[in-house]
């Protein structure tokens, strides 16, 4: 699997982020790579989505008048169940009412 983060933006920009395993998490944005939290293990780790808001300013672009975020779980690609378990944990931990959607 992969994922897509739909985050609520503001009406004038739209803001989605990918984790996809290249081996390792990247996350991105469209085709630029935002960060690899640990490129040295291919596996999504706890706490990784907060990382990625602590050492970027993709927090900063969510914006405030909602909680909901939806998440596309893609068939393709190295992730697994286990990984969205923890993806959805992290988003919750960070406030968020997540939905998942598998394509």
């Amino acid at each position: 699997m992969k994922f897509t983060i739909v985050f609520p933006s503001h009406e004038s920009s739209d803001l989605s982020i990918a984790a996809v395993f290249t081996p390792c998490l990247v996350w991105k944005e469209g085709m630029y790579q935002l960060r690899i939290p640990h490129p040295e293990r291919p596996h999504y780790e706890k706490g990784d989505l907060h990382a990625l808001f602590m050492d970027t300013v993709v927090r900063q672009r969510v914006a405030a008048h909602t909680k909901k975020v939806t998440v596309v779980a893609h068939s393709i690609g190295h992730g697994t169940q286990e990984y969205l378990d923890l993806l959805l944990a992290d988003l919750r931990d960070e406030g968020f009412e997540p939905v998942v959607i598998h394509q």
